[in-house]
């Protein structure tokens, strides 16, 4: 999330956005975190206890699938030989190494020569001593007996998998020769890093307004930490907890999420919060709300506000699962119920929009609502590290559904989906590409429609969906972005340039560090006003479009990846 302050603080996770990652050059501009997905399958399993596996120098291997052909059809004998002897048995082998002509299968009718295949007799895991050896096989995509390429992908994207949980500093993938000729060993030597991370630090002064009759606002700090450990107890567990603290704004989540239930495919999250807040809504608009007492209770006094403020309590849980597929792809259901309990909002308000007068759209019941929303979503991550990328693929689509059939006051679609892009230049140069869109259908609460301080880098962005600033964006294309506050389609287009500065030993506190140059566009509205623009506006100003631009440093340490902005020097200077 962006922060305002003279140096913005942000740390970032070390996982697969959420959000946390949802489209915005820092977070994801949506209502709840990407939906964290348990290990593939396997990861309890009894004979996880950190050990490492080899095979049995003594006894011939065998197949425990008995595959009579290899996967084309073509009969294959790997146990026709005698094993290989203890100096081969212990060498590290490639491709070639490995080569033999037993193990290239004949067309039956041919006689041409297949690709070279091999079977998977063992995987030995090296190196870990928190980490239980069954949740690192489990990422292999390969079974025991299953013959396989080595040319293929599924080493490489092995190895992109296990660096992308964040558990580790390196991660190698070797073959190994098994004890018969065609069987081969797999190899995966990895070294350990620091698991308990600060995955977000907020600290920063925000401007905001005690009521709607306030004319004076006023600029009060916020600090928001989430601390989190992504591999708990050795077992792919991840627990978090996230707090923010300001005058205005107070609350907190707890995050938890367990590879495998009874030791199955499938996962299990809970996520519980309460938050206590404010949301501004308006430009200088005109506030219509009750007498003060001892004012006759038909008594309404109407006036113009900096903006109409809302004051509201909300509070429940998110309940989901999730699973693997593959190494690379995550798939995460779940249903989030929630209580909203409104404690003040005007009776109504109304701004200018170009030439015409409209009502402000508070997105909200008054007094208390019930909101049941579900949710799926598909994740895709071949990132070549979570902290700081310098090549791979992000790619996050999510669905949010609330429904009257499950007593949610509210119905309506959310639609959500980010990618991102790294693109290795010269040595230590990095591009990184992002794109994002959404769009809301139906009558969402306001915390499900994309706010503008979650698509530019030049205010603070919302922590755990509280805004935090009720100041709006800076104009700086002179549009009708000026009007867009918490609106129902939005989309955003970055290109992020990363110079590496520093590379320590990743055994050292500091393992890197990353200058950083942003720069992108977004555009945010209403479906009326992509129908029909605002009127009064002529031109391309009529397009609700804008500006976005970071300049900072990021850190990659031991206990997570800090992020220095700058761009919320903006935020105080009128441009």
């Amino acid at each position: 999330m962006v922060r305002r302050s003279f140096v913005t603080l942000t740390l970032l996770g070390a996982l697969a956005w959420g959000v946390s990652p949802v489209a915005s050059g820092r977070a994801q501009p949506t209502a709840e975190r990407a939906a964290e997905t348990p290990p593939p399958a396997g990861a309890d399993e009894a004979a996880a206890d950190g050990a490492s596996t080899t095979p049995d120098d003594d006894a011939p291997a065998t197949d425990p699938a008995e595959p009579g052909a290899d996967a084309l059809g073509t009969p294959a004998e790997p146990g026709d030989d005698e094993p290989a002897d203890g100096d081969d048995e212990l060498a590290d082998a490639d491709a070639d190494e490995l080569a033999d002509a037993d193990a290239l299968a004949d067309d039956g009718e041919h006689g041409a020569p297949q690709a070279l295949r091999y079977f998977l007799e063992d995987v030995e895991v090296v190196g870990n001593a928190r980490t239980r050896a069954a949740v690192i096989r489990a990422y292999v995509p390969l079974e025991r007996g299953e013959p396989f390429d080595p040319e293929e992908s599924e080493l490489e994207t092995l190895q992109f998998a296990l660096m992308g949980t964040g558990w580790f500093d390196e991660v190698q993938v070797r073959l190994r020769r098994g004890a018969q000729r065609g069987w081969v060993v797999l190899v995966v030597e990895v070294r350990e890093r620091n698991t308990v991370v600060v995955e977000q630090i907020a600290l920063g002064v925000a401007e905001g307004l005690s009521s709607s009759r306030t004319r004076d606002a006023r600029v009060f700090p916020y600090v928001g930490l989430t601390l989190t450990e992504t591999n708990l107890l050795g077992r792919g567990m991840r627990l978090s907890a996230t707090g923010l603290l300001s005058r205005h704004h107070q609350g907190g989540r707890i995050d938890f999420a367990y590879p495998h239930v009874l030791g199955g495919n499938y996962g299990l999250r809970v996520a519980p919060f309460l938050n206590n807040s404010r949301q501004y809504f308006g430009h200088n608009p005109t506030v219509t709300t009750r007498c003060r007492e001892p004012a006759p209770r038909d008594c309404v006094d109407e006036f113009e506000a900096r903006n109409a403020v809302v004051f509201y309590r909300r509070g429940g849980f998110y309940l989901g699962t999730g699973r693997a597929i593959g190494s690379t792809l995550a798939l995460d259901l779940g249903a989030q119920l929630e209580w909203v309990y409104v404690t003040s909002r005007p009776e109504a308000a109304s701004e200018v929009r170009g030439s015409e007068i409209r009502p402000v759209d508070f997105s909200i019941l008054p007094n208390r609502s019930f909101a049941a929303v579900l949710r799926i979503g598909l994740t895709y991550d071949r990132r070549d590290d979570p902290g700081l990328p310098t090549q791979g693929t992000y790619l996050r689509v999510q669905a949010d559904a609330g429904t009257r059939l499950l007593g949610s006051a509210y119905d309506f679609v959310r639609l959500q989906a980010q990618f991102r892009q790294w693109v290795p230049l010269a040595s230590h140069h990095t591009l990184r590409l992002s794109l994002f869109g959404g769009i809301v259908l139906g009558d969402a609460p306001f915390f499900y429609k994309f706010n503008a301080s979650d698509m530019t880098d030049l205010i603070p962005s919302r922590l755990l969906e509280m805004q935090l600033d009720r100041r709006a964006p800076p104009n700086l294309l002179g549009t009708a972005i000026v009007f867009m506050r918490n609106e129902e389609v939005a989309v955003r287009a970055d290109v992020e340039y990363n110079v590496s500065l520093l590379r320590h030993d990743r055994r050292g506190g500091l393992r890197g560090a990353h200058a950083y140059v942003n720069v992108g566009t977004y555009l945010l509205a209403d479906l009326q006003d992509l129908q029909f623009a605002v009127p009064g506006l002529r031109g391309a100003s009529r397009v609700p479009i804008d500006l976005t631009f970071d300049i900072g440093v990021r850190l990659d340490t031991s206990i997570g990846v800090f992020q220095f902005g700058f761009s919320n020097l903006l935020g105080f200077i009128q441009l």
